[in-house]
């Protein structure tokens, strides 16, 4: 949110367009938020049930209602940083027909969810450039409801290329980990040691990701694999729809 009140504040056609597409652009990065949070979310309780665990089916965690996920910690850090959590949704790996494949299909849905999301926020996003070539008319109505979804898809994207990085990281309680845990052998002391200091290694790794960002761009490794992603399907889309590439990425 930090970045996006900058990138707006710095933004001429927003500037030129007034406070109303502002209060736009704010709501529209609220709602990606919203998407992708809370779906990846969804995303595991679903897959677990189709591998037969109701746990999150019987403790009404199946619902799209955001104060059903709220997490203040998560919600605070996607705020401040761009990425953060929603509260888990909860899984009880015995009622799994097959513990391992279960868990692992289980552990990778919300990930698979944002890269799903983010890869068709990029496909509307790349019509959208097709059709406007990136030209807007500043005095034509029509240029709020352009800009609106330019926003939306492209903070669509965003978000969901950097959830999906971020949780793919071996740290409790990441979906990275539970792949980690369900895969290694029994008492395995980087698990055990997860299990014990976790929540103090992602305090940490979010602090020093955070203050990289900020002073030292050029060692925040967490935001150099998210721009890699982010990168790589911008070009990829460019060369589909025949349109130059940046258009995801000027954000």
């Amino acid at each position: 949110m930090i970045s996006l009140i900058i990138n707006i504040a710095n933004d001429s056609t927003i500037q030129a367009l007034g406070f109303g597409m502002a209060l736009l652009v704010v709501f529209a990065y609220l709602i990606a938020m919203l998407i992708a949070i809370i779906g990846h979310e969804l995303a595991h309780g679903y897959v677990a049930l189709w591998n037969g665990d109701k746990t999150a089916k019987f403790l009404g965690r199946l619902s799209p209602n955001p104060v059903k996920h709220f997490d203040l910690v998560g919600l605070l850090m996607m705020l401040c940083v761009g990425f953060g959590w929603a509260k888990p949704v909860p899984i009880d790996p015995r009622n799994f027909k097959s513990y391992k494949k279960s868990m692992t299909f289980t552990a990778l849905a919300g990930v698979t969810f944002n890269l799903i999301v983010g890869i068709i926020s990029l496909l509307f996003l790349a019509v959208i450039m097709k059709v406007t070539g990136g030209v807007y008319d500043i005095d034509s109505p029509s240029t709020y409801a352009i800009l609106f979804f330019y926003y939306l898809f492209s903070m669509l994207a965003m978000l969901n290329f950097s959830l999906m990085v971020f949780n793919l990281l071996p740290i409790y309680p990441l979906d990275g980990f539970r792949v980690v845990e369900t895969l290694a052998k029994p008492n395995n002391r980087y698990v055990n040691f997860m299990y014990k200091y976790g929540a103090q290694v992602m305090l940490i790794f979010v602090l020093v990701t955070f203050f990289l960002g900020r002073f030292i761009p050029q060692l925040d490794i967490l935001s150099y694999l998210i721009r890699l992603v982010c990168v790589g399907f911008d070009k990829l889309f460019a060369l589909m729809f025949g349109i130059p590439s940046g258009f995801f990425m000027r954000l």
